[in-house]
C-alpha cells in the first residue's frame, strides 16, 4: 500500500482516518521528477501526529520548489533509506548515528536541521542517584544500567564508547542492562532504584528537573556525550544538484518569511541552520570504529 499524502491534507481533518502508516518499501513512486517529489519521515508518536508535524513542511516546501512534495510515514530510518536507495523517496529525516552512517556510505546529502532557542543539537547524561556514592564512571562497575532502547546515539552509543575510552568493556561491566521505551522511564527507573544508573538526553532531562525538584535534587549527571545534530533533514544522493539546492535554499530562509510559520510552528523550532558534511563524517567514522573493535 502505497503511504503517500497530498498537500491540505491537515485541512481536512475529517480525513485524519486515513492516514497511512507505510510498513515496508512496498509500491513504486517516482522520485523527483518534474513535478512530484516524497518526503520520507519515521513515525513518532502515531502517524497521525507525524504527519500533523510534517506536512505543514512538505506544503511549504512544495510552493517553493514547485514541486508536490508528499509525505511518507515509514517505520524507522532503515526504510527511509531503503526507500531512497529504491528511487522511491528523495528527502528523508535522520537521526543523528543513522544519518550519519548513511552519509558515510554515500548515499545521502546532509542539507539542514531545525534549530530552537538556538539549539539544534542534543547530548546524552549519564546519570545516578546521588545518594549512591557514584561520583565518576569507574564507581559505577557491577551496577545496574537502563537506557532508551530505541536511542542509537544516547541509548548504546554514548555509553558504550563511553566505557571503551576507558578500557571497559559493556557488557560485562555493569551486572544487569535493561532498555526502556522513553528516555522519561529511564529518568524515573533511577529515581526509583529499579536502575543504578542510566543514560538520557540532555533536553529530556532539562525538562523533567524543570518540572520534578526530585529529578533535580536527587540524581546526578556523571558524564556527557558529544553534541549530536538532530532532525537531520537529507536529501537521496543521485538527487539533482538543483532539486539540492532549491531544498536548502527554502529551509535556510524559513525564519525571514511569513508563509514559512506555520510549517516551524508545527515543528516546534525557530528556524533551520545549514547541516554541515564533516560533522556527519567524523560522528560515521567514530561509529564504524566503535563497531570494528
Amino acid at each position: 500500500m502505497k503511504g503517500t499524502h497530498h498537500r491540505g491534507l491537515l485541512r481536512k481533518t475529517a480525513c485524519a482516518a486515513a492516514l497511512v502508516l507505510v510498513l515496508g518499501t512496498a509500491g513504486s513512486v517516482p522520485a523527483e521528477n518534474v513535478r512530484h517529489a516524497v518526503f520520507a519521515v519515521a513515525i513518532s508518536g502515531s502517524a497521525e501526529t507525524t504527519m500533523k508535524k510534517y506536512q505543514p513542511l512538505a506544503d511549504y516546501l512544495s510552493g517553493k520548489t514547485g514541486k508536490a512534495i508528499d509525505v511518507r510515514v515509514v517505520k524507522k530510518y532503515e526504510d527511509i533509506l531503503g526507500l531512497m536507495q529504491s528511487g522511491q523517496a528523495d528527502i528523508g529525516v535522520f537521526g543523528s548515528i543513522a544519518g550519519s552512517e548513511a552519509f558515510l556510505e554515500k548515499k545521502v546529502i546532509p542539507v539542514a536541521r531545525p534549530e530552537k532557542g538556538g539549539v539544534s543539537t542534543y547530548r546524552g547524561f549519564l546519570i545516578a542517584r546521588k545518594d549512591s556514592g557514584a561520583r565518576k564512571v569507574e564507581d559505577l562497575k557491577g551496577k545496574t544500567f537502563d537506557s532508551n532502547g530505541g536511542s542509537a546515539s544516547v541509548g548504546k552509543f554514548f555509553p558504550e564508547k563511553l566505557l571503551r575510552d576507558r578500557k571497559a568493556d559493556f557488557p560485562s561491566f555493569f551486572s544487569r542492562v535493561t532498555t526502556s521505551a522513553k528516555h522519561e522511564a529511564v529518568v524515573y527507573k533511577v529515581l526509583n532504584g529499579e536502575a543504578d544508573c542510566g543514560t538520557v538526553k540532555d533536553t529530556v532531562f532539562g525538562k523533567m528537573a524543570g518540572a520534578d525538584p526530585r529529578v533535580k535534587n536527587e540524581l546526578v549527571i556523571l558524564a556527557t556525550s558529544q553534541k549530536f545534530p538532530d532532525g537531520n533533514v537529507m536529501v537521496r544522493s543521485g538527487a539533482s544538484a538543483e532539486f539540492l539546492r532549491s531544498i536548502r535554499r527554502a529551509l535556510l530562509a524559513m525564519d525571514k518569511d511569513r508563509e514559512a510559520r506555520p510549517a516551524l510552528e508545527a515543528l516546534g523550532a525557530d528556524r533551520f541552520v545549514l547541516s554541515e558534511e564533516k560533522e556527519f563524517e567524523t560522528l560515521g567514522r567514530a561509529v564504524h570504529a566503535l563497531e570494528r573493535k
